[in-house]
């Protein structure tokens, strides 16, 4: 006597729903973009000084970026002081430009902080008078730095 085996259970014959899949990836996509932090930075390239203890460059909407020209030289071959550029919301302003685009800020309860994201050539006068300016309009100065690198000389 011979043992038949039959299978009683059919495989599924029909179309693959892709709406589970497309949700589960729409929910993937979603909680990447949730979970990753963007950091609006200013366009413009400056090298800041180096510290060790800095905390680089700091999130805020408000970002004064001050910039040295090329260094050029005279007749002679003597380098031309160069003349910094100063820089807000992307724009080329003066100190007194400066002040006016602050005047104009909408400033809530807690004020923004203004980082100041100089080149390490730029004289401390230039940088004082901008924290001068943003101490009038009751803002806190943060001054953006870039950590020293893995070796321990400065």
């Amino acid at each position: 006597m011979a043992f038949v085996l039959t299978r009683r259970l059919q495989p599924l014959r029909g179309l693959i729903d892709l709406v589970p899949v497309v949700m589960v990836v729409l929910l993937l996509l979603s909680f990447f973009l949730l979970s990753s932090s963007f950091v609006l930075q200013s366009g413009i390239k400056v090298e800041p000084p180096r510290s060790t203890f800095g905390v680089g460059m700091p999130a805020s909407r408000l970002i004064v970026a001050v910039a040295l020209g090329p260094q050029l030289t005279d007749a002679n071959g003597a380098p031309i002081p160069r003349v910094p550029t100063i820089y807000f919301e992307d724009q080329i302003v003066t100190l007194d430009g400066l002040r006016d685009l602050l005047d104009k800020l909408p400033l809530g309860r807690l004020p923004p902080s203004l980082v100041i994201k100089a080149d390490k050539g730029v004289t401390l006068d230039t940088i004082i008078s901008i924290e001068d300016i943003a101490s009038a309009h009751r803002l806190p100065v943060v001054l953006a730095t870039q950590p020293i690198s893995g070796d321990s000389s400065p």
